[in-house]
């Protein structure tokens, strides 16, 4: 049997798939950070309006938060999980790499990717909605403070 001399380049790539895996975990606390701003957006700013489309679109914000917020948490115990799985390949324990490391942390990053992609689409859909929400309030309350300012005390443009 041949004796094979430490690898320390596999040693520095398992310490990047570490550091790297455990990188995840703070960019997934930043997720859910603007999870809750989300949140606070949808129930304390659009909550207040009144309207069957609003409040359709809350009810269908509300349920994408709570999916991603459910599959946050699913993703943190899986990448925790891949830490200690890397974690006795990264100090040496001399068990043997198998494929199956690979696998895992390609399918996380998948998963990873997806998550912030879900984030973003959903950013830009409700920040896009609050737009129109504000853009038609605005527009009801002109609307609104016209009809009801006397025709001889409304400004007129010189």
């Amino acid at each position: 049997m041949k004796t094979i001399a430490e690898d320390s380049e596999l040693s520095v790539e398992l310490q990047e798939l570490y550091i790297l895996s455990n990188h995840w975990l703070s960019d997934i606390h930043f997720a859910e950070d603007e999870m809750k701003f989300l949140k606070h957006v949808v129930n304390k700013y659009l909550g207040t309006h009144k309207g069957n489309i609003v409040s359709e679109e809350i009810v269908i914000f509300n349920k994408t938060l709570e999916q991603q917020e459910a599959t946050t948490l699913c993703l943190k115990n899986k990448i925790l999980d891949l830490l200690k799985f890397i974690g006795p390949f990264v100090k040496g324990t001399g068990e043997e790499i198998g494929l199956e490391l690979v696998e895992k942390f390609a399918a996380l990053e998948i998963e990873v990717k997806a998550l912030f992609e879900s984030v973003k689409q959903l950013k830009k859909s409700l920040f896009s909605f609050t737009e129109e929400v504000m853009r038609t309030a605005c527009e009801d309350f002109t609307r609104q403070l016209s009809s009801t300012v006397p025709s001889s005390i409304k400004y007129t443009k010189k």
